[in-house]
């Protein structure tokens, strides 16, 4: 609760009061404060407090209330209402509300009170300020800033409610601010009667809160507790009656995220003097009686009936008035005094073209009664939803008024306020109100308003994302056509913002969630007001979507469209209802069209369902297009405490599934290059181990014909485009591979001189620094992997290398100490050996350098045995063994194991043992593997 106080008791508690008393020590005898100058006509004064207001009993010694989630406390809050024999004559409200940290002190010193001076007088009787228990005066220095600006003018709003802004100085974290005021009137429009809602606690503790009503003996309160099962005292005293309610150390009621309006948060007692529903209905035909047609309204009601021709149907002469109401009638509300309830004349409305929710409705319901259909106001409430069945019978809790409408047996309840509605009563849409009291026909209380079954409210979003042309960057056009209630709304943020805005703000959504997306084109909205039908599109390019790997694009796409229909609550405990609100119906189609047919086999479809909605999830295929189509739909308004976590889980599992829609996209035509496929086979044969195929066969054969695809692709690919960038770092890996460093050498230049950044960017230096590397050009090498290490912000393990081959042991240990402390495991390790060979080379501390990650590795690994070897707890033969193991990775393992014995040889000094192994290596025809370039370069440089 704030300070901001209360234009009728109505709102006392609900803007902010909760209490308990702080004692003050006694202080040094003050002479009564002089009351600061009132300025004319402001609508306050200052003065004593009123004689009917009771004291307080003594308060229990007791520690403060616990405090709550705000950094706030209210030590008092002291309500008393003095009824007279037929009005509400005043209500005493005393507060006292401490900053507990600087967030809240604004708020506590600098308190507000509500009032409207066409009905109400504000008094003032005590403004001070308490700190370690003593009192300080503040009321002759107070300074009250009148704040005359409307706060609802933004909404079209005036309603004459003015805001006393009470100025303190000099009010520090801890200390207590006492305000006490009275509120002296009612507006006449209730004709005498009381009603009231008084919240028994906030979202700050109270440590002492005090209710008090009396009134004389005639008025027949009834009283109701609302989220409490507290029972207030009743009872006679000086021959009036009272109703109390005095607590002690009240806790602070949480507010959660996403409460219904219909479920009670704060406890409350609810007041009224209203015996029943009836009374409440004979109230409001009062306010909206309806009188005889004038000429104007006569004239344009048979307009309206006019304009759907003769044949026009019941359904289409509503519309019509309504569309008029609606469209051509501006929201204006100037409710001053008894003009907050009671409505102008339709035919002043329909003159001024201006009106409110009962001005429009009263227009509407005369227009409609001169056509001769029958039409009733209808009083709901925006705040309680269909939670006002829970109140006694009062006007106190509704806050707006539409239209109910008959037209044989079909009721439909129509909003005059709307705006940009679809043009039909079968194609608007209908907001869920929940409950309304039919003026004329209210004697049973509030009915229940529901939308029509026909009613519609979904959204359709779209992605549709073009392959089909390599040569250009990959297309999207993303649209969502929105139906009913949601094209309304859509219309309206539309008419807000206008479409630049709009087109931004969504357009900025799919950037942020797709880095590289840009826009292209202009908006597009289509808008049809028979069908009630929305449509947005936006058209992007990407330059570089997806990973590329052996002539096949993997993509991810977002599927965020649909996260706002499957909603969680924050908390992780609830203890309210969380409110499922918004598009019933929400769907997402998903296409991508390729260059070439799609062959898999689609997944099977997924379905989810719960009681508060449903999910389900398919792919369709067709030649070269795929379709992923998901669907929400909400079943329900709410999920109750005891199913938030049920509920938590099915959606967490929706969302799981929604969350990316995974496509493997084919760029190249295969069955075209099955006879180059089978030369390469040919050609690969020498490499072959015997007659069976091996890893290093099948490595080389992979290499051999990653070329032939990339080749075949960068026929067909824009050549600056960044999927040739890709194309060509992958072909010189191949080219890396097998051995043909020259062209790799080309092509990952070319590569950098389109794009020298990114993913791409490093892939091509890390190519470059290998193709120097083979070439036996380590300097220029180290240059290569120095620049990628900037690029990615940390060196791999060819940083480290590239030192080693040129002697630079020391720069190689740290740069290999360094990757491998961002490397996990087996590129870790083989790390590690280098870290091993760097160190050994200076005074033999190998060992030592890989101390701690010895009694780690495990020997029945290969890097795990190659790691032990080399730190003694495996012997050589032993290691040979581990490498014969396997005939599929026999020839790969010995290339491995005969060069890091040979290194390991050269790093003690013993270079001439080492040679031997180096030709070793050679011999097992690993091409692609580093240790096999590695070797050729230790043998060129012999013994020295």
């Amino acid at each position: 609760m704030s300070w901001k106080s209360w234009p009728a008791l109505v709102l006392a508690l609900s803007l902010g009061v909760a209490a308990a008393q702080t004692p003050a020590k006694p202080a040094a005898k003050l002479a009564t404060a002089a009351h600061p100058a009132v300025p004319a006509g402001s609508g306050y004064r200052f003065g004593p407090v009123p004689a009917w207001v009771k004291a307080l009993p003594p308060a229990e010694a007791r520690p403060a209330a616990t405090v709550g989630a705000k950094a706030r406390r209210e030590p008092l809050v002291d309500v008393q209402v003095q009824l007279a024999p037929r009005s509400a004559t005043a209500s005493y409200i005393h507060l006292q509300h401490e900053a507990l940290d600087t967030s809240t002190l604004r708020e506590v010193s600098e308190p507000q009170i509500s009032f409207n001076p066409a009905y109400q007088q504000l008094v003032i009787h005590q403004a001070a300020v308490i700190r370690d228990g003593q009192r300080l005066d503040r009321l002759k220095g107070v300074r009250i800033e009148l704040m005359r600006r409307e706060q609802q003018l933004e909404r079209q709003l005036i309603d004459g409610v003015r805001t006393a802004l009470v100025v303190l100085s000099d009010v520090r974290v801890g200390d207590v601010v006492d305000l006490a005021y009275t509120l002296e009137g009612e507006n006449p429009i209730f004709e005498g009667r009381y009603s009231a809602l008084l919240q028994l606690a906030s979202d700050a503790p109270v440590d002492r809160l005090h209710l008090r009503i009396e009134a004389p003996l005639e008025r027949k309160l009834v009283v109701k507790a609302l989220a409490t099962d507290l029972v207030p005292e009743r009872f006679e005293e000086g021959g009036r009656q009272v109703i109390r309610v005095l607590r002690e150390r009240v806790p602070a009621v949480p507010d959660e995220a996403a409460t219904p309006p219909w479920f009670k948060v704060y406890p409350a007692l609810h007041v009224s003097e209203y015996v029943n529903w009836g009374e409440v209905d004979q109230w409001a035909q009062r306010l909206f009686a309806v009188e005889p047609a004038s000429a104007g309204i006569l004239a344009k009601a048979a307009e309206l009936k006019g304009s759907v021709g003769a044949s026009g149907t019941p359904e289409q002469q509503v519309a019509a008035a309504l569309r008029f109401v609606q469209d051509e009638v501006r929201y204006f509300s100037a409710s001053l005094g008894e003009s907050s309830h009671r409505p102008k004349p339709a035919a002043r409305t329909l003159s001024e073209r201006l009106g409110d929710c009962k001005d429009k409705t009263l227009l509407l319901n005369s227009l409609l009664a001169a056509m001769g259909i029958e039409a009733q106001p209808a009083l709901i409430s925006m705040a309680r939803n269909r939670g006002i069945a829970s109140y006694l019978p009062s006007h106190d809790q509704f806050d707006h008024v539409i239209s109910r409408v008959r037209l044989g047996e079909t009721v439909y309840f129509l909003d005059p306020t709307m705006n940009g509605q679809g043009h039909s009563l079968e194609k608007r849409g209908y907001y869920r109100y929940g409950a309304a009291l039919v003026v004329g026909q209210g004697e049973a209380g509030p009915v229940a308003v529901v939308p029509p079954a026909f009613a519609q409210d979904s959204l359709s979003f779209r992605q549709d994302w073009d392959f089909s042309q390599l040569a250009r960057p990959a297309q999207l056009t993303t649209s969502f056509k929105a139906v009913g209630l949601a094209a309304e709304r859509w219309r309206s943020n539309l008419a807000t913002v206008g479409l630049e805005r709009l087109a931004e703000s969504i357009g900025g959504a799919y950037v942020r969630l797709l880095p590289g997306l840009a826009s292209v084109g202009q908006p597009e909205v289509s808008d049809d007001r028979d069908s009630n039908e929305w449509v947005l599109k936006l058209h992007f390019e990407h330059p570089s979507i997806g990973r590329y790997q052996r002539g096949w694009l993997d993509l991810e796409f977002p599927a965020a469209e649909l996260v706002d229909a499957l909603p969680v609550p924050p908390e992780a405990r609830r203890r309210q209802p969380f409110q499922l609100e918004g598009t019933r119906v929400a769907e997402l189609r998903l296409t991508v069209t390729g260059a070439r047919p799609f062959t898999a086999q689609p997944p099977a479809p997924l379905q989810l369902t719960d009681k508060h909605f449903a999910f389900s999830s398919r792919v369709e295929v067709s030649t070269a297009t795929v379709q992923f189509v998901s669907r929400v739909e909400r079943r329900t308004d709410e999920v109750l405490p005891g199913d938030v976590d049920s509920y938590r889980e099915r959606v967490g599992r929706a969302r799981q599934m929604l969350s990316s829609q995974h496509l493997r996209l084919n760029l190249v035509d295969r069955k075209a290059l099955e006879t180059p496929f089978t030369e390469i086979a040919l050609r690969m044969a020498r490499f072959r181990n015997g007659n069976r195929p091996d890893a290093l066969w099948e490595l080389m054969l992979g290499s051999e014909i990653n070329r032939l695809i990339d080749a075949e692709l960068l026929g067909q690919v824009a050549p600056t485009s960044r999927l040739a960038a890709w194309v060509r770092v992958e072909r010189a890996q191949a080219h890396n591979q097998l051995g043909d460093f020259a062209a790799a050498l080309a092509d990952a230049e070319a590569a950098l001189a389109i794009r020298a950044e990114g993913e791409e960017g490093s892939g091509a230096l890390e190519a470059k620094g290998a193709a120097l590397i083979g070439l036996g050009r380590p300097t220029e090498a180290l240059m290569a992997f120095s620049q990628q290490a900037q690029l990615a912000g940390a060196g791999g393990s060819w940083l480290g290398t590239a030192h080693y081959m040129l002697g630079d042991y020391a720069r190689a240990e740290t740069a290999l100490r360094d990757s491998a402390a961002n490397a996990s495991g087996e590129t870790r390790q083989f790390m590690l050996l280098w870290l091993y060979l760097a160190a050994e080379h200076q005074g033999g501390r190998g060992k030592a350098a890989i101390a701690d990650e010895l009694a780690a590795a495990d020997a029945s690994k290969w890097s795990g045995a190659l790691l032990s070897y080399l730190g003694g707890s495996l012997d050589r033969e032993a290691l040979l063994k581990l490498a014969r193991e396997k005939p599929e990775t026999e020839r790969l393992r010995l290339a491995e194991a005969y060069f890091f014995i040979g290194q390991q040889l050269a790093a003690q000094g013993r270079r001439g043992e080492a040679l031997p192994w180096f030709e070793r290596t050679l011999s097992t025809q690993a091409v692609p593997y580093r240790e096999f370039t590695l070797a050729q370069w230790e043998l060129k440089r012999g013994a020295n």
